[in-house]
């Protein structure tokens, strides 16, 4: 009998233990899928202001796209992403399927992307992947790596 009420007590402490780390991680993984899906949401408004308050600030940051790299979030925003936004109309970006994995202050994941967009040289639609690397700083999930490659966008069933 002792042996079983150990069992018992073990497996009913483990269970009322269990709950709030679960929470935590769903709550981490829900303000992680935030911050990736306001990256995009934020780029297709041209709010460089907003998308400041999401990277990381420090110059050891780096943004690869494609094979394209940038060193640290103020490079990217002023020597790429900036003037690619002032030269886009009708932009249309949004960023799914994100799958954070969290460990503790660090978390990465992957997402799915979508991009169509008018420029000097004609509309242009693209599809892609990425990758985005978030460490927690006071309590806030900041991206300390980006990297996203994409191709035209494919006719479906193509």
């Amino acid at each position: 009998m002792k042996r079983t009420f150990c069992t018992v007590g073990w497996v009913g402490l483990v269970a009322v233990a269990v709950p709030p780390m679960v929470q935590a991680q769903t709550a981490d993984a829900d303000a992680i899928r935030q911050v990736i899906e306001a990256v995009a949401a934020y780029s297709q408004a041209n709010n460089l202001d907003a998308i400041d308050t999401l990277f990381a600030p420090e110059r050891g940051i780096h943004i690869i796209e494609g094979a394209g790299i940038n060193h640290g979030w103020v490079d990217y925003r002023d020597n790429h992403l900036g003037p690619e936004l002032e030269s886009f109309e009708n932009f249309e970006y949004r960023f799914y399927g994100i799958e954070p994995q969290v460990r503790g202050d660090v978390a990465w994941s992957s997402f799915r992307y979508d991009l169509a967009v008018d420029t000097q040289r004609g509309h242009l639609e693209r599809e892609g992947r990425g990758t985005a690397v978030l460490e927690k700083r006071d309590g806030r999930w900041l991206i300390v790596h980006l990297h996203t490659s994409g191709r035209a966008k494919r006719e479906r069933g193509s």
